[in-house]
């Protein structure tokens, strides 16, 4: 089509009148960005320095500042009015007064997302504006005395929404080499901008990958590869900050960004323990004895990878639950997070939705979105910002120096086969070179540019995960801490090692039990003087069975109720005493096995008077199996644990024949108590599960000189009667009390 000279001067002369609006409202933005930096922005270089942040570094345990640990606590910020859009419709102002706001409420860090496609809208041509406004969010942050904590290449965030970037043309962002190169780049660009930055506390990779839009095509190389690609591009220039992968459910659900996969690269894990989301795990109320675990229990899950661990998002919305029970089931999970060791607490999150954003996706497709803030969308507080304020302000008086979590008491296993990545024949017993290969029917996939073969393994994960929650909490009301070594770390320093089914199972899919070879280890570790406790189904199958727990696999059992009756004492069970299970299914995996007892001793029996549990003595240790299931059982009885329920019973009888003394122990099993350890000083943190008050008494092992609780107002003292002192904790609230020896 031929154009005229006088339509193409037209078209010169719009083409030029666009242009000079593009730049136009690129100096606006610039200048809007530039006029809203706060007054220390044109202090002098002395003042400015005196007024920043000092820079955090991680010891191995805790977020360490001016010499002294901390535990950042705050939320993730999507601000009301403008959502995820924040960047493209900024309001400097806004911003300001969401610091603000967040600084009042007691934040030390804030964690948010860094937009791919603005901070590079093509390939490789990254955007001043984006920039100038992180170095605006890195002022505010030096101004209200918040640390950030951005989230690079955003994927999925807010809903079912997916933050794209207009070029990817499909590609697949963790595998494709042109977006490995991009990203690998532009984390670079990141780490050459802000290398000396003290404002950030550490870069977060991405939120809750594997991406949403390709998650069916990740796998663990995949996943492995992509993590070291990233963090490789930021520590070219970048050697001060942590760095971390925001993961949610990666653990729980076997996902391929699992902490065991990416522990080579990282400095710490994050958890993102919706409980809400895994009724698979949960299948309770949000307010709940077993909900409330859910941030401990993922918490220790993770550490076993060897890393420490952060509760990065973690709520309820109040689109669908009462402000009141979101803000109970925080600060339940908040405290007891910290008892199991997080480095910090970053909530989902500081504000709900404006209700314009109610009338666009994504908040227009997914209603429980627009109330998960702490406050309301015009800055009121929530009865979850009440909560947060008095959270914080206990935190900050915790003296952290010298303390570390407590050992763990029992050490649950996580097979190899969990941990491992895919196609890791390491531990396999194969030694040279094979004239004739060893190939599997589960792994035969593992070669380069295999499909990673997965079928069975959500059954088989949510078989072990289940059992693994239960197993926790029950050692948890037993006043006993669990922790999860995996099978070929040095797991014998603890005093006990449990292996709930289907740890002791077999079958095809292997990452549910330990390999054959386990029980060789195990049957030194008791003989040396190790307590060791399994609970079978009928499909268990453990090689020299006898000589480890005097008694051997006869046959199954098939029953639909399974009824323990004691016929020898045990703890503080008598003969005569029951206890009654439902069994969730007719199959092998949820069947009893019919044992033969041999050198053991028979403390309990079942419905048709078989053996159910059995002792026994190996040289200096113990040894107790449990003919069922029953953590099994447990893990699919919906609110199981808001119930009468005494299964907890047998573990603390096993404690006691162990003599096994906790260090801190109470005789209200809803009551769990975390120990903070130091030298001679430390933290307990009790945290009640329940619904109901509780009166308890708590001892403790150690002879204690003087306890004083923690509130948000101070430190109060504690009548103390030889290592005994006795307290009363609301419904799904919590106590610190900081102990000297």
């Amino acid at each position: 089509m031929r154009i005229g000279w006088s339509s193409k001067l037209i078209n010169v002369a719009l083409l030029i009148g666009l242009l000079v609006q593009l730049a136009l409202k690129v100096e606006s933005q610039e200048s809007a960005v530039t006029s809203a930096l706060p007054h220390s922005a044109h202090q002098s270089s002395e003042e400015q320095s005196a007024n920043r942040l000092p820079a955090v570094h991680l010891d191995g345990t805790y977020f360490v500042h001016d010499g002294k640990r901390f535990l950042p606590v705050g939320a993730h910020w999507v601000p009301a009015k403008t959502a995820m859009e924040w960047p493209t419709e900024w309001d400097p102002k806004d911003i300001d007064a969401d610091f603000a706001k967040m600084h009042e409420l007691g934040y030390s860090i804030v964690r948010f997302d860094m937009l791919w496609a603005w901070f590079e809208p093509r390939p490789d041509d990254y955007n001043p504006t984006a920039f100038q406004q992180l170095d605006y969010l890195v002022s505010l942050a030096h101004k209200y005395k918040i640390y950030l904590h951005p989230s690079l290449f955003i994927g999925g965030e807010v809903g079912e929404a997916f933050w794209d970037v207009p070029w990817r043309l499909g590609r697949n962002p963790q595998s494709n080499p042109d977006m490995l190169r991009l990203e690998s780049n532009l984390a670079a660009e990141f780490g050459k901008h802000y290398a000396n930055e003290t404002a950030i506390i550490a870069w977060d990779l991405t939120d809750e990958p594997p991406f949403w839009i390709v998650d069916n095509q990740t796998t663990d190389s995949i996943a492995i590869n992509w993590t070291h690609l990233i963090v490789d591009g930021i520590r070219k220039y970048d050697k001060l900050h942590p760095i971390v992968v925001g993961t949610s459910g990666q653990e729980i659900d076997h996902g391929p960004f699992r902490a065991d996969d990416i522990a080579p690269f990282v400095d710490f894990f994050s958890v993102h323990p919706f409980t809400l989301y895994a009724p698979e795990l949960f299948p309770d109320p949000l307010l709940s004895g077993r909900g409330t675990y859910g941030a401990a229990f993922e918490i220790a899950l993770s550490h076993g990878a060897g890393r420490p661990v952060m509760i990065h998002e973690m709520g309820a919305s109040t689109a669908q639950f009462s402000p009141e029970r979101v803000a109970a089931y925080d600060r339940a999970q908040m405290y007891s997070g910290i008892g199991a060791g997080a480095i910090g607490v970053d909530l989902w999150c500081y504000t709900d939705a404006s209700p314009e954003q109610f009338r666009k996706a994504p908040y227009l497709r997914t209603p429980q979105e627009t109330g998960w803030g702490m406050t309301t969308w015009d800055r009121q507080d929530k009865p979850l910002a009440r909560e947060f304020k008095k959270f914080a302000a206990v935190t900050r008086q915790l003296d952290l120096s010298g303390v570390a979590p407590a050992p763990a008491d029992i050490g649950i296993i996580i097979p190899d086969e969990w941990a491992k990545p895919h196609g890791d024949f390491s531990h396999f017993g194969l030694s040279g070179p094979a004239s004739i290969p060893y190939v599997s029917t589960n792994d035969g996939d593992a070669i380069p540019g295999g499909t990673q073969r997965t079928e069975g393994d959500a059954a088989a994960n949510e078989w072990l995960m289940g059992s693994a929650l239960t197993s926790f909490i029950l050692a948890r009301q037993a006043s006993l801490k669990a922790d999860f070594p995996r099978e070929y770390d040095d797991w014998t320093g603890r005093p006990m090692i449990f292996l709930p089914s289907p740890i002791t199972s077999t079958g095809d899919v292997f990452l549910a039990h330990v390999h054959s070879d386990f029980y060789e280890k195990a049957e030194k570790y008791v003989g040396g003087g190790g307590f060791l406790y399994a609970s079978v189904a009928s499909d268990g199958a453990i090689p020299e069975m006898s000589s480890l727990f005097g008694a051997r696999l006869v046959d199954r059992i098939t029953s639909s109720e399974v009824t323990l009756k004691f016929v020898a004492p045990f703890g503080d069970f008598k003969p005569g005493d029951t206890l009654h299970y439902t069994v969730p299914s007719a199959s092998t995996k949820s069947w009893g096995a019919l044992l033969e007892v041999t050198s053991g001793k028979i403390v309990a029996v079942d419905q048709d008077n078989h053996p159910a549990l059995v002792t026994n003595t190996v040289g200096s240790g113990k040894t107790l199996l449990c003919a069922y299931p029953i953590e099994h059982y447990l893990a699919n009885v919906p609110s199981v644990f808001d119930k009468p329920e005494n299964t907890h019973r047998i573990y603390a009888a096993f404690r006691d024949w162990a003599r096994i003394r906790p260090l801190f122990s109470s005789d209200q099993p809803a009551v769990e108590i975390s120990a903070l350890r130091g030298d001679h000083r430390g933290y307990a943190i009790l945290v009640n599960h329940s619904s109901e008050v509780q009166n308890i008494n708590v001892l403790s092992s150690l002879p204690l000189h003087s306890i004083r609780e923690i509130d948000p107002t101070g430190a109060k003292s504690i009548p103390l009667a030889h290592s005994r002192w006795q307290m009363q904790i609301d419904p799904y609230n919590a106590a610190v009390v900081e102990w000297q020896q």
